[in-house]
């Protein structure tokens, strides 16, 4: 393994432990690195990586209150805030199932579980940052979004360096797959599978058939590598895709069910969970799902008021085939607050709240109470708090309230 001069690269420690921070600035340090900056929350961290570049990033899975470690991941991804160049550590104490598939989805460049010694994290560094350098020119194209640039570069790489052909093979893979071209993606993908049956090569191999629009075929190739690797939980989404254009929703909803079974912290995976179930009119699978999700959403990039409202909308569906129980009506009551809360200052969300509220009281025959609240919604229109009704809403209130909406 070559020697790495970290002295000219600048790296950000994100862990909230005050002694676990001293113990591994000190190491970085040892390593040779001069720039070391630190933040002890996520959004201290993100804070740091939207105005600055870093060449390698030591980020601990459970940072306390706030965003996890897999949660900082997740909008690190989502936004693009560091490059394909730099390199990702994720620090665990966690062993959890739960964590490692959480967080694997967003793909850091590797792991390093505590306790571990100065020796086995220089070990693990070098090896990554290593790596990154020879791949540096593949990388920067793929920031730019350049992909015929980067399968240019990762042929080069493999002439320099052949043991990084399987990952360069990978990275051309999914550049044919995002130029759609799909038949290319197809031959590469079947070759690497004829050298040595990689999950990657698997997985890019159904996804460019599903993307052709074979979906038989993207389906038996989902359903393999599940087989082969029980924990690949993005072939679980994308056998699911498979079956929803196959018109076999009742399968992909299961299939769904065991995803988020094995990895449940994903909020996207949630919301599709949540929506297919919704549309089966499965709304006890709905509400369950949509609760977890507006958990999840809380410290996620992916927070947005759908997620509450179809939440709130999950049980009018329960409440149009049985009495909602005492546990539903308080998680109602839960989340109509929260949005309430986070959503409250803009009119047309607090209307939607308002009228989600009165439809579910409506269905459950508590008109005294669909009346009432009907009295508050229209004060804070009036006082500009909440958007005036639509004329939908109107129509769908008067036969039932036994009212007009337009009387003050």
């Amino acid at each position: 393994m070559a020697e790495i001069d970290f002295s000219n690269q600048r790296a950000l420690l994100i862990e909230d432990m005050a002694e676990a921070r001293i113990l591994q600035k000190k190491m970085l340090t040892d390593f040779g690195f001069k720039q070391i900056e630190l933040a002890m929350k996520a959004e201290s961290a993100i804070e740091l990586l939207r105005s600055n570049t870093y060449d390698v990033v030591l980020s601990d899975y459970n940072l306390g209150s706030g965003k996890d470690g897999q949660q900082l991941l997740e909008e690190v991804r989502h936004s693009n805030l560091i490059p394909n160049t730099s390199t990702y550590l994720m620090v665990t104490a966690e062993t959890s199932i739960e964590m490692v598939m959480g967080a694997i989805e967003y793909q850091p460049d590797g792991y390093i579980s505590k306790p571990f010694s100065q020796a086995l994290l220089q070990r693990r560094l070098l090896k990554l940052v290593e790596s990154k350098q020879k791949l540096y020119e593949v990388n920067h194209a793929l920031d730019q979004k350049k992909y015929e640039q980067a399968i240019e570069e990762a042929v080069k790489v493999v002439e320099e360096h052949p043991f990084l052909e399987s990952k360069c093979s990978r990275i051309k893979g999914e550049c044919f797959l995002e130029l759609k071209q799909y038949d290319n993606a197809i031959d590469l993908f079947q070759t690497a599978l004829k050298e040595r049956k990689m999950p990657w090569a698997l997985f890019g191999l159904a996804k460019a058939y599903f993307f052709k629009g074979n979906y038989e075929e993207a389906e038996s190739r989902f359903r393999q590598l599940m087989l082969d690797n029980r924990f690949f939980v993005n072939a679980y989404d994308w056998l699911a895709k498979c079956l929803v254009k196959l018109d076999k929703k009742e399968e992909a909803q299961a299939t769904l069910i065991d995803a988020v079974a094995k990895s449940p912290k994903a909020i996207l995976r949630q919301i599709e969970l949540g929506e297919l179930s919704a549309e089966l009119n499965d709304f006890e699978t709905s509400e369950m799902s949509f609760r977890r999700a507006v958990f999840l959403a809380k410290h996620s990039i992916y927070s947005d008021s759908s997620i509450y409202f179809q939440h709130l909308k999950s049980f009018i569906g329960i409440a149009k085939e049985h009495e909602l129980s005492n546990r539903q009506v308080d998680n109602f009551k839960i989340t109509l607050k929260k949005i309430q809360k986070l959503f409250g200052d803009n009119p047309k969300i607090k209307s939607g709240a308002y009228e989600i509220e009165i439809e579910l009281f409506i269905t459950q025959d508590k008109l005294n109470q669909a009346k009432s609240a009907h009295l508050l919604y229209k004060q804070d229109v009036e006082m500009g708090l909440a958007a005036p009704e639509s004329d939908r809403f109107k129509k769908k209130l008067e036969p039932l309230l036994g009212e007009s909406s337009e009387e003050s």
